[in-house]
């Protein structure tokens, strides 16, 4: 079986309340281990976005430009031929949070090329973030650089670079395969994370009766 690591970039859509709704994907980047957890292959693709403009504060940020797209291939293109990287083997693909597994169904829906392959693709999808916060036994959502340090392995890169964020995305996962490097290298942070003792009061105690409290955003996580 493959373990396939992903990180897409995006332009986004402001006037969309979620970034998925109407943002598109302008970079695939990807790594092929093996049972082995050996890298056999790398995938990168920039995509040309059909219906937005890549802005100044997302080229700064991952460094891809509109001049860069603009002989790229579209999504659909580019999603094909993806997806032939990957082939028909038995597979399993991995991304940190579920950022991407959400831009890839609405996309590919909205897009009208949500088929079969594309289904089997978001089938076999983990949110190797989520796996990763379980095993330090914390509910935060970290972010990639900070479970790095955390696990004592230096992030290789420029950020932000699809390709780049899923090396070492895949430099985690194989560490978390290991599982005395793995105990070993996150026992700090999970120290720092795990509560030492129980509240001896209730969190309902610092508030009058009868106050109001808001509510948080729908499915929100806050990275730390």
């Amino acid at each position: 079986m493959f373990h396939i690591i992903v990180d897409f970039e995006m332009a986004r859509d402001e006037k969309r309340g979620r970034e998925h709704q109407g943002s598109e994907i302008i970079q695939f980047g990807a790594v092929k281990l093996n049972d082995a957890y050996e890298t056999v292959s790398e995938f990168s693709r920039y995509v040309r976005p059909e219906n937005l403009r890549i802005d100044p504060e997302i080229e700064a940020l991952t460094g891809i430009s509109n001049e860069m797209v603009a002989d790229a291939p579209t999504f659909g293109a580019a999603l094909a031929t993806f997806l032939d990287w990957i082939g028909d083997e038995e597979f399993c693909v991995y991304s940190w949070s579920r950022t991407d597994y959400y831009q890839l169904h609405h996309e590919s829906e909205r897009k009208e090329l949500l088929d079969e392959r594309v289904q089997r693709l978001l089938d076999h999808w983990v949110d190797f973030q989520e796996d990763f916060g379980k095993e330090l036994g914390i509910s935060h959502s970290l972010k990639l650089e900070h479970a790095l340090k955390a696990a004592n392995i230096d992030f290789e890169g420029k950020a932000h670079d699809g390709l780049t964020d899923a090396r070492n995305t895949a430099h985690l996962f194989v560490l978390s395969k290991d599982r005395k490097k793995f105990e070993k290298a996150i026992a700090v942070i999970a120290d720092m994370f795990r509560p030492k003792q129980r509240l001896s009061t209730s969190l309902g105690s610092f508030f009058p009766a009868g106050l109001d409290l808001p509510e948080g955003p729908e499915d929100e996580d806050t990275e730390i």
